[in-house]
């Protein structure tokens, strides 16, 4: 609704604009003002206005309706630049104050009514906490102060922490449920809210209970009373955390199982076509170096030697490889043995002596971290054998405080330009692929004559 209106009056006293829904009862633009209801009969009043004689005219409390419906009062004054008369309408402020206060009065009386109501449910919302803390005490049920000293609890509360309520009230939670010097209720409350009167917060935290044992509780924090307290529910979720650590341990069998289901199949694969022609290859090639005879060239004899041993060879890797896929060498024995195992059997089939350096925390490496770390080692050892002649290899496995384990493999062999690797030669990418495939970081270092180190690193290795 519009508060203020004006219009502009020329000096023969005809309307020359108009602006504002309070002065909708005036004439049509062009018509002389005395035409209106309001100005009709002051012909003689505006003339002596426009001419000076007059300072202004003052209408007040005028109420036209139902063209307007808003009480208004009207002044009109002397333009003294062209001559003419501005009119001005302006809400009639006494009447609408009065309106006013009688609204505010209203809402008001509204505003206590919903007050109290509002206390009335408060209060049968407390009550109805109160029998719910009293009847149902399997849920820990603390009243803190901003100071965060318990000033309220219930029977469940007493239970856990083995004290009478008389032991408990008035001292700070910290010094009751904080599971260690690190592990503060109070700071893991206030890192879970966003200000010191956030409206709620949820966190869960081990206490120490009666028996000094841990108990996992979830806690729900909020502010009650109009922020003189905060009230906290807890609830033991202990055995749900033991349940999902079982889910999660079957989970990580099923999968280790698929995987050895994929490996067996793989391994009957392989057996039932790559070793079937080479076992069914080695036959025919001695049958052409007997059909040969005697006077066969030397060269196609040599060929056909070199070709019966590469067939040899190849059924022995892959018969290897077979037994590889068939079997997980560090379920029964642990990463170590079977790193120790590894070295010894390389040692006494090549000869050259091993040093294996293994930490003690290697039994916390996760499953998949040390199949990995083994299947490296084994390739790292293949790759020495084969390729480097070296005279001694070291094999070292640390894990330090955080849960990253480094694995280690040099020796003093041939070492090559890493920038030019063998050809034909594949060991190596397949080491630094087995490290991508857990997110490990590869380094290696050679040069000719001054032997080749291996590093992989895991991070947060250790097992759940």
């Amino acid at each position: 609704m519009s508060l203020f209106a004006f219009a502009r009056i020329g000096p023969d006293l005809r309307l020359r604009a108009v602006q504002g829904r309070l002065l909708d009862w005036l004439p049509p633009v062009g018509a002389p003002l005395a035409d209106s209801p309001v100005f009709f009969g002051l012909e003689t009043q505006l003339a002596a206005l426009r001419d000076g004689a007059r300072e202004r005219m003052d209408l007040p409390g005028l109420r036209l309706p139902p063209t307007v419906e808003t009480p208004f009062a009207l002044t009109l004054v002397r333009e003294r630049k062209n001559g003419g008369l501005l009119l001005y309408a302006a809400a009639d402020a006494g009447v609408l104050e009065f309106e006013r206060q009688l609204a505010h009065e209203r809402r008001q009386t509204q505003i206590l009514a919903d007050q109290a109501a509002s206390a009335g449910r408060v209060l049968r919302e407390q009550a109805a906490l109160y029998r719910d803390i009293v009847e149902n005490d399997s849920d820990l049920v603390l009243r803190l102060g901003p100071d965060m000293r318990v000033s309220f609890v219930n029977t469940a509360v007493c239970r856990l922490l083995a004290l009478s309520e008389g032991e408990i009230l008035g001292r700070p939670v910290d010094d009751l449920l904080a599971s260690s010097p690190e592990e503060f209720w109070r700071a893991r409350f206030f890192a879970k809210s966003a200000s010191y009167f956030e409206q709620a917060a949820s966190f869960e935290q081990a206490a120490r209970g009666a028996d000094g044992g841990l108990v996992w509780i979830w806690w729900r924090v909020h502010w009650v009373g109009g922020g003189a307290e905060y009230q906290a529910i807890g609830r033991d979720i202990t055995d749900l955390l033991r349940l999902r650590a079982e889910a999660a341990a079957r989970a990580e069998e099923a999968r280790v199982n698929a995987v050895m289901r994929e490996r067996l199949r793989i391994a009957h694969a392989l057996h039932d076509t790559l070793v079937h022609s080479l076992v069914a290859l080695s036959p025919q090639i001695r049958l052409i170096r007997k059909t040969a005879g005697l006077d066969a060239p030397t060269r196609l004899m040599e060929e056909l030697a070199f070709a019966e041993q590469a067939v040899r060879d190849g059924l022995s890797r892959a018969r290897a490889a077979i037994a590889d896929l068939r079997s997980h060498p560090l379920e029964p024995e642990g990463l170590g043995a079977a790193l120790e195992g590894l070295a010894r059997r390389f040692a006494d089939r090549t000869g050259v002596h091993v040093l294996v350096d293994l930490d003690a925390r290697v039994k916390s490496l996760g499953p998949e971290v040390a199949d990995t770390f083994y299947r490296i080692a084994e390739e790292g050892l293949r790759n020495a054998e084969l390729h480097a002649q070296p005279t001694s290899v070291g094999v070292t496995l640390a894990v330090d405080e955080n849960g990253a384990a480094t694995l280690v493999i040099d020796d003093n062999g041939r070492g090559f330009d890493p920038n030019q690797p063998p050809s034909g030669h594949y060991g190596l990418i397949g080491i630094r692929e087995r490290a991508e495939m857990i997110g490990a970081q590869f380094n290696l270092a050679s040069a000719p004559g001054v032997g080749t180190r291996i590093v992989v690193v895991a991070q947060a290795a250790r097992g759940g």
